[in-house]
């Protein structure tokens, strides 16, 4: 069988349109267009280096493709903390009862700013305080986003944070979330995980505790360094645990950039990372204040 398919078959050395001399049977060949006037064999012996088409580099040259360091980087977004290496306390007995008075007005709040437990940085228990229903105490146990924010990118310093909206001094803004880690995950994070990254979104938690927001948190990840900052950080608790809160330092315009001190320890002074910040009492590095 594979004897007969041998002879039925029909072999060829070269392509169509090779220049080299080409075998061919003693069979009448198919009708085959000529190669085109002035650029048949010459095209095919000429070798070029490669070039890309022109609709790509002249979008490239009108800035309409964004380079890699333009792209914003990428993030799962949660609704609250995740607890890698243990689980979360939310002890049921830890009551902070206040003594504030249940509002009878029908728009009127309470707990405002002389609530003792406001004062204490502790979040009302919504089962134990006075106020029930009307307490105004709990934004971080509701989630409250009141404000619009928009990531968008700087000049000098990456990717930052800005408000859509006029924001009032002392309004509180956005939670700073991620990953509840030990500081011995964070170094082993940074040594394997994180080893090729330039930018790092670590905040501490508590003793021994980091929040790593590098691949999951809020958009409070993006807000950059001040040395003169409109907004501060707030640590408040609830039920054993705490939370982050970033709050307005001063009146802030709608599209004004986010900051705040990040006011942090480098453990190696050649290792200082440059302020950018511009304002009048920049340190000229983003590290600790200086006494």
């Amino acid at each position: 069988m594979s004897h007969l398919l041998f002879h039925r078959k029909e072999f060829i050395g070269h392509g169509l349109y090779s220049v080299e001399n080409r075998q061919g049977t003693n069979k009448p060949t198919r009708f085959e267009l000529p190669l085109p006037i002035h650029q048949g064999e010459s095209t095919l012996l000429t070798i070029k280096e490669f070039e890309l088409p022109p609709f790509i580099w002249q979008e490239r040259e009108l800035n309409l493709i964004k380079s890699l360091k333009d792209k914003r980087p990428v993030f799962t977004k949660i609704r609250s903390n995740l607890f890698v290496e243990r689980k979360p306390k939310l002890c049921p007995d830890e009551r902070n009862v206040c003594h504030c008075k249940e509002p009878t007005g029908e728009n009127e709040v309470g707990c405002g700013d002389d609530c003792i437990n406001r004062l204490l940085f502790y979040e009302c228990d919504p089962k134990h305080c006075p106020c029930g229903p009307k307490c105004s105490n709990n934004r971080f146990q509701k989630k409250q986003r009141k404000y619009k924010l928009e990531v968008f990118k700087t000049d000098q310093r990456g990717w930052g944070l800005r408000t859509l909206e006029d924001i009032k001094k002392g309004a509180f803004v956005i939670e700073y979330r991620g990953e509840i880690i030990s500081q011995k995950l964070c170094e082993e994070r940074m040594c394997t995980d994180y080893v090729n990254e330039n930018n790092f979104y670590f905040l501490e938690y508590s003793k021994g505790e980091v929040i790593d927001a590098c691949t999951k948190g809020t958009e409070a990840r993006f807000i950059n360094h001040s040395c003169d900052p409109n907004c501060h950080i707030e640590k408040w608790s609830y039920r054993g645990e705490a939370h982050f809160g970033v709050f307005a330092s001063k009146d802030i315009p709608a599209y004004s950039e986010l900051s705040y001190d990040y006011n942090f320890s480098t453990f190696n002074v050649e290792n200082e990372q440059m302020c950018h910040c511009g304002s009048e009492s920049c340190r000229g590095t983003i590290g600790k204040k200086k006494k």
